[in-house]
Order: structure tokens, then sequence, then C-alpha cells
């Protein structure tokens, strides 16, 4: 008898100590998220499998979950509202897909979750002190880590299109290119922010930026590279111009320059359209109205389904995809995905320029900077495992939903000061 009360007791203290680490797993939700978002964003620079990189961001969906009473504020906003209607309208285009696959249709699921995970934990991260810097600080080091080793790989292999790869995941150019890019706009806006506090520091990542902006060039994207030159310009405005207003004059007016300057130097300057272009316009025209031609006659609204895998030839080259990220999601899902898409831009810009003086906000509005115009020529999967489209376009959709959620988010921002790293 006694045997069986001891026994009964020691389960029932088991139990209370599983409850009491549960509870303490729970209570520290957020800086654990947050934690778990660094580490695997970093991962996309050196895993080579996209799958390895999504382990970490399925402990996320679990850990983000398990806490969804603690984010329930943001039920009632607006932009989290629009997320949420995208992540839920591309996957359900699987039913009006070409070929049906339910394992396809559930794999798309599945990735919405985890963009959602990733775009709530973002969001409470910004309520984290340390959470930005050591992100940007992380992404910018193993970042330039990476593409040092890429450059080597480069230079004792010299491959045939004189084009650098970069490792794991970032084994194409473009993708290879807008990553780094990410890095470096990361490590500029560390330098413009924290970099006068740190002392040497700032030395070791300005080496860093320098080794991410070679390696962005000798991907050959010349996309990346302007777009990289009005992201940087970003950083360089939005932390000495005070006003929104200012800001965007300078922004435009950077962009402007740019775009006038590559067009009468293409035009005008000998032997600098294949310096400028050294791969004429990639079948680009070709490409974008042959798909336009298909969506506008079986999918203007409602696009004709992320399932659909409809390969064309331009000029006797197989195309997989629209080359571009906004025809691409029309594609997928017509005008009204676009309109989504769209409209979760517009928000997110308008609330990072609302907070136009916080550190985040400026981060935000640089990888906008770098993503926005980008997409028009490359990218094509907007909701997908963890990689470039997480960096480039989820991260700063987050951290706008963050900022315009600071004020209700208490659980999440009491954690600035009692988890400040060094």
């Amino acid at each position: 008898m006694e045997e069986a009360v001891e026994g009964v007791a020691a389960q029932a203290g088991l139990r209370s100590v599983w409850h009491g680490r549960a509870s303490t797993l729970l209570e520290n939700r957020v800086p654990v998220d947050t934690t778990i978002v660094v580490v695997a964003l970093a991962s996309v620079f050196v895993l080579a499998s996209q799958s390895a990189s999504s382990v970490a961001t399925y402990l996320l969906s679990v850990a983000c979950l398990s806490g969804a009473g603690r984010w329930r504020a943001l039920w009632f906003d607006r932009g989290f509202l629009l997320v949420v209607a995208l992540l839920v309208y591309i996957p359900l285009t699987s039913f009006w897909s070409q070929i049906w696959d339910g394992r396809d249709a559930l794999g798309q699921a599945t990735r919405s979750i985890l963009v959602l995970a990733f775009v709530v934990a973002v969001a409470e991260g910004v309520q984290v002190d340390w959470f930005r810097r050591w992100m940007t600080l992380v992404l910018a080091t193993v970042g330039a880590v990476a593409a040092l080793a890429a450059a080597v790989i480069f230079f004792s292999e010299s491959p045939e299109d004189g084009r650098l790869n970069g490792l794991g995941q970032l084994d194409t150019h473009v993708a290879a290119a807008f990553v780094y890019a990410v890095a470096a706009v990361c490590g500029l806006a560390w330098l413009a922010t924290d970099g006068r506090e740190r002392g040497s520091a700032k030395w070791w990542i300005a080496g860093c930026i320098a080794v991410l902006v070679v390696a962005v060039i000798l991907t050959g994207s010349r996309n990346a590279i302007a777009c990289l030159v009005i992201a940087a310009g970003c950083v360089a405005v939005v932390n000495r111009v005070s006003t929104v207003l200012h800001f965007a004059l300078w922004v435009v007016s950077l962009a402007a320059a740019l775009i006038a300057t590559l067009v009468l130097a293409y035009c005008f300057l000998p032997g600098a359209d294949t310096f400028i272009l050294p791969r004429g316009d990639s079948f680009r025209p070709g490409i974008w109205s042959d798909y336009a031609g298909r969506i506008s006659a079986g999918g203007l609204w409602l696009g004709l389904g992320v399932l659909t895998r409809d390969p064309i030839e331009v000029a006797g080259f197989p195309v997989l995809h629209p080359h571009g990220l906004f025809l691409s999601v029309t594609y997928q899902g017509g005008l009204l995905a676009l309109g989504l898409m769209l409209a979760v831009i517009g928000t997110s810009v308008r609330t990072l320029l609302a907070h136009y003086h916080e550190p985040e906000a400026k981060l935000g509005l640089a990888l906008f900077a770098l993503a926005l115009p980008g997409y028009l020529l490359d990218g094509h999967e907007l909701v997908d495992k963890i990689g470039w489209t997480w960096l480039l376009f989820w991260l700063p959709v987050g951290i706008g939903l963050g900022l315009r959620n600071r004020s209700v988010l208490d659980d999440a921002r009491r954690f600035g000061v009692r988890f400040q790293h060094p």
C-alpha cells in the first residue's frame, strides 16, 4: 500500500515538474522564438538543404502557435488580417490548378502556416531590445563568411559562365545575389544604428559589407546590383534625413538618377550596353508576354492555381516561371492575389513610414527598397519554405506588423530589459 502511495506521489511529482517546465518554456516563448528566427535566417546562407533550414521553422511554428493566446491582439489588426487572407488564398488556389495533387496542396498549406508563424515571431521580436541588433549583426557576419567561401570556390574553379554561385540553397546566381545583398543591408543598418557604440566591431562589420558587395558583383546579377545601390542609398538617407517627405524625395531622386544614368550610358556610351546588360534582356519581354497571355486567357481574376506548372519555351530555352514575383503571384492567384499582396505591401510601408525614427522601421524600409524593385524582374514563390523571400519580403512585413502593434503586445515587450544581451 505504501509503495502504491509512493508511486502515485512520484508520478504526481513528475507531472508537476513537466508542467512547470512547459509553463516556463511558454512563459519565455518570445525570446526563444526570436532566437529561432535569427538561427533560421542565418542557416539559409550555409545549409545545403531547404528542408534542413525548415526544421527550425517547424519548431518556431509549434512554439508560436502554442502561445496564440498571447498574441491575440493581432487578430484584430487590419494588416495581420491581410497577411492571413493572402496566406490562406494562395494555397486555396490549389483546388483549381491544372493538376490536383493532395500532397502538394497540403505542402502549400503547411508553407503558409510556417510563413504566418515567422511573421508573428518577427512582430513579437520587434519588442525585444536585442532582436534587431543581433539579427543584423549575425546575418552580416554569417553572410560574409558564406560569401567569402563562395568567392574562394569561384576563383579556384573559374566557372565557364564567369558568375558566382552561393553555397547551399543559394546555388543560383540571382538567389545568391539578393541574399548577400540582404546581409550587406543588415550590416549597413547595424553600422548606422549601433556601430558608433561598438568600437572595433564596426571595422569587422565594414569588412563584412565589403566582402558581401564584392560577392554580389561577382554573381553578375545586374538587377541585384542596382537594387543594392538603391537600398544602400536608402540606409544612408533614412539615417540622415529627419522627415518622411524628405526621405521619400531623396529615395525617389536616387532611383530616378540611377535609372537615368543607366539608360543614358546604355544608349550613348560605347560598350556600355554589353557591360550593363551582358546577356541582353534575358528574354524577359517574351517570357512576360507569354505568361500575361495565359493569365488573361484562363485566370485573370482568380489565377491558374499555385500547383499549375506550365513551362514555356522562349527562343528554344525552357522557362519554368514568369521571372518576376508580381507576375508570378498574378499567375497563381489572379488579380485578387496581386491585390492582396499590394495591400500587404502598402500597409507595411505606411506603418514603417509612420514609425520612421525607429531603427526597426529604417531596416524594414531598406529591405523593401532592395526587394520591391528587384521583384519586378526576379522571384517566383511568395509562399514557400524558408529562403530568400522570407528575408526580402516577409521579414519587413513582420517588422511593420510589430511596430504597428507595439502598444498591445505587452507579453513580448516585457522581455526588452529582462533578456537584454550584452
